[in-house]
């Protein structure tokens, strides 16, 4: 096993291990409880801020063991006991919520309290407190920053009501506040149940996160009952939320348990894979202008997806061959061995892969991903709950990648004036394959906690071009030609990008920073329209027409500081950060 030692900007590391195809080792002796039987919310996250993802559980779906991973390979623990509550935990969402640099966790269940463990000064322990009311049904859990302020909030699924958003002070003190937050209620009235999986993503490409919530009402046959019918929230970037989930095609009308966004064609937007209960599972294709088309019948995957019936439970989207494209790992409720992973070809379509997971004839339900050893490709680690969130006795296990011969980047983000995971922040990273991008989440699917790491695959290439991270404030910063098979700690603000800079092939604004005029150049004839926002999200500049013989914006009566120009060009949408001198 190689080993990266991680750095400021850029690390250096050894190349990986050379094989030939996808498939996973049984690696619990590198444990240090292999015994551990889990129940539903599993986490994969670096709790003490090393570099290394470690591995957080819940004995018996209700005591919290952490696993730090040592650059020996192995694992060391800090057993913390019971958390209050009698019942099983059912979400779990990660991140450093009062900014010491060490990650927090949130967990909740069958109305079984929120319990905030925030991490001590050094990261060696945690401290437990309630979330105020109201109680909840917590199904999924995230945390995001919901009102861009740099601070992270929590928004929690609940499945008898309305979900619960909560503000933090910036200080990893939460205030329930669905009123300024979001009020993520049904459109068709409802008694606002059936909240089950959430991710926070920006599905427009519009700078900003928006909130997908995938409905389930067991024992609810009408498909037209608001408690079935899942909900898009769109932002418009000053924090108002509208449900645009039918208009975008994101509604089914079926009983949904949880959703995962990510851009399976590399084409510079998020795609959807959702899964269904009652109907067959799909694969959503974004057109790029705020809809969605289902793809699932040319996917060459329709009939596995027709036949996880209602076994479906999460679903998993990352590159675990290193090849440049997003792969599907779906975990199921069933006793038999019924997880599946796809590979994905490339063109739209997917191959099922033949056993992966040397389980025998168990079926993993649960799940989290993320580098668990250290070498550039995605690990699994895995739990065999039964039903739908108790323990089973069966342990969980460890499934380390054997890796092939691809190369691989991996960044890890500091945000400054955004959340200090970055949360929230898009990633791109470009070479000979084009361009690929990541999102950093925290809590997505149903119960999953993945890696906020962000893993890329680059096939057999060594020359990444660039690598540039669009972050929540606004601030770009673009790493040129960094190195391969590294990890990359990039901090908000230490690469600004150049006067003249590209915010995609296709716009560039110059000068930035600028005393007066503000120049935007397309790439196509489409007419562009923008709007310029302050720090306090407030409109200073209404929407006006460019075209080739007007490209300039007058800023000489704006004051000194710095801006958002949010822009609209050929059904596309670009926010950017602009500095007036």
């Amino acid at each position: 096993m190689n080993l990266k030692k991680i750095l400021f900007c850029i690390s250096v590391i050894l190349p990986c291990t050379l094989m030939s195809q996808v498939t996973f080792t049984n690696s619990n002796p590198t444990l240090d409880n292999s015994l551990l039987t889990s129940g539903c919310a599993i986490g994969v996250s670096d709790m003490n801020g090393d570099g290394l993802d470690d591995i957080i559980r819940l004995s018996n779906a209700r005591n919290l063991e952490v696993e730090y991973q040592t650059l020996a390979g192995t694992f060391t623990r800090l057993d913390f006991g019971s958390l209050t509550g009698p019942n099983s935990e059912w979400g779990m969402a990660i991140a450093d919520v009062d900014e010491n640099g060490y990650n927090d966790i949130i967990v909740g269940g069958s109305y079984n309290y929120l319990k905030l463990l925030t991490a001590n000064s050094d990261g060696t322990n945690y401290t437990e407190s309630i979330l105020s009311d109201p109680q909840i049904f917590l199904q999924n859990a995230n945390f995001a920053d919901i009102d861009n302020n740099g601070t992270i909030d929590f928004f929690g699924c609940n499945d008898v009501g309305v979900s619960s958003a909560y503000s933090n002070n910036g200080s990893g003190n939460f205030t329930y506040d669905n009123s300024n937050l979001i009020n993520a209620t049904s459109t068709v009235p409802s008694d606002n149940s059936g909240n089950y999986g959430s991710i926070w993503t920006d599905y427009d490409n519009d700078g900003d996160l928006d909130l997908y919530i995938s409905k389930c009402r067991l024992g609810v046959g009408d498909p037209n009952d608001g408690r079935r019918i899942n909900q898009l929230f769109q932002n418009d970037g000053n924090g108002n939320y509208t449900d645009v989930g039918v208009a975008s095609g994101l509604v089914p009308y079926a009983q949904s348990w949880s959703a995962n966004f990510e851009d399976i064609d590399n084409d510079g937007d998020l795609d959807c894979i959702l899964i269904n209960h009652d109907v067959s599972s799909i694969i959503y294709e974004n057109n790029g202008n705020g809809t969605f088309s289902d793809i699932t019948a040319s996917s060459g995957i329709a009939t596995q997806l027709n036949d996880l019936g209602s076994g479906g439970i999460q679903v998993i989207m990352e590159d675990f061959d290193n090849d440049t494209y997003i792969d599907l790992f779906i975990t199921s409720r069933y006793t038999s061995n019924t997880h599946i992973m796809f590979k994905n070809n490339g063109n739209k379509t997917f191959t099922e892969m033949p056993t992966p997971f040397p389980t025998s004839s168990l079926s993993i339900q649960s799940a989290a991903v993320g580098d668990l050893n250290n070498d550039g490709f995605i690990d699994v680690m895995s739990g065999f709950a039964t039903g739908y969130n108790n323990y089973s006795s069966n342990p969980d296990i460890l499934f380390l990648n054997d890796g092939n011969s691809n190369n691989w980047s991996e960044i890890i983000l500091q945000g400054v004036a955004s959340n200090r995971n970055g949360i929230g922040a898009r990633i791109e990273i470009y070479g000979n394959w084009g361009k690929q991008i990541r999102e950093v989440r925290s809590g997505e699917s149903y119960g999953t906690m993945n890696s906020l790491m962000t893993h890329f695959g680059l096939g057999p290439d060594t020359v990444i071009t660039k690598i540039v991270v669009i972050w929540p404030s606004g601030t770009v910063d673009e790493v040129l030609n960094p190195n391969s098979n590294e990890t990359h700690l990039i901090i908000e603000g230490s690469h600004p990008l150049n006067t003249f800079t590209f915010i995609t092939e296709n716009i560039s604004i110059y000068p930035n920073p600028t005393s007066r005029y503000l120049t935007i150049e397309t790439r196509s004839n489409a007419d562009t329209t923008f709007e310029i926002y302050n720090l306090n999200g407030q409109l200073v500049k209404q929407s006006k027409i460019l075209s080739d013989n007007n490209k300039h914006v007058d800023l000489s009566k704006f004051s000194s500081g710095i801006y958002f120009i949010h822009i609209n060009s050929n059904n596309e949408k670009y926010v950017h950060k602009i500095i007036k001198e």
